[in-house]
């Protein structure tokens, strides 16, 4: 599966300057502040992919990997409270363990890493893969839809994908679900279906896609676009209250559990 959630937080939009005069770039060249970027998306059944650490960049500068990878963390992973496994840089700010392993949903991953005197930690639970349970669009802006069976600590959100030719998908979550008990039922649903896919030709191309994430994604989706005043946020910085799901003094990103459905054709 494409790496679809930080494609997704690495392409976070948002407001423009107010006035935009040269003199408030200035400013907020002058304020910049190099945060510390964690990012790494665990799906069951997938290979851990390691986690990713870089630093941020005044706005304006150019981004190349080479001059945001972070090399000097120290860092380890520990599964369900028990398992410890370290992480050691390989290339370009990514950190893997010695060996090979694969996810299992259910389980909880922490990360804890030191980068000097800075100390980042994180916690995610693997979300089940979503049991969706009915599926539909709407007549009047031809969203897609889906019903999914809710668990406990998880998040649901869902993608439009159009299989015919080289297959399209929504660029951005249309919204997220909020935590609720297990054994109840969420409606999950899309931006709507550009107008251009909705003529015959692409009659039984249109799909769905559910998405299960860790809980705390909701709170990152609900105020990535609060008070922020830069382009990309794990390049240059966040300038609002993002909430992300690391910790640490100067630290953002994700470290997040995300369990992708199948994709279901809707009409």
């Amino acid at each position: 599966m494409m790496k679809f959630i930080i494609v997704l937080i690495s392409l976070v939009l948002i407001s423009l300057f107010c006035g935009c005069e040269s003199e408030e770039i200035v400013n907020v060249e002058l304020v910049y502040e190099e945060y510390t970027v964690v990012q790494a998306e665990l799906i069951p059944d997938k290979r851990f992919p390691g986690v990713r650490f870089t630093k941020t960049l005044p706005l304006g500068v150019p981004y190349n990997i080479k001059d945001t990878e972070i090399k000097n963390i120290t860092a380890y992973i520990r599964i369900n409270g028990v398992q410890v496994i370290p992480l050691i840089y390989t290339e370009d700010g990514l950190y893997k363990p010695f060996y090979y392993f694969y996810i299992d949903e259910g389980d909880t991953y922490e990360l804890f890493a030191e980068q000097g005197e800075k100390y980042i930690y994180s916690i995610t639970k693997i979300p089940l893969k979503p049991e969706v349970t009915s599926i539909n669009y709407d007549r009047n802006d031809y969203h897609l839809y889906a019903d999914v069976n809710v668990k406990q600590g998880e998040v649901y959100s869902a993608l439009w994908i159009v299989t015919l030719g080289n297959a399209l998908r929504a660029e951005d979550f249309f919204s997220v679900s909020s935590p609720s008990n297990q054994n109840s039922i969420v409606r999950v649903r899309t931006s709507p279906v550009p107008e251009e896919y909705l003529s015959g030709i692409y009659s039984g191309t249109r799909m769905i896609q559910v998405f299960a994430l860790d809980k705390s994604f909701k709170d990152y989706f609900h105020t990535r676009n609060s008070g922020q005043q830069l382009n990309d946020p794990f390049i240059q910085g966040t300038g609002g209250a993002v909430e992300w799901n690391v910790q640490g003094d100067k630290v953002i990103g994700l470290f997040i559990g995300v369990a992708p459905g199948d994709i279901i054709e809707v009409f």
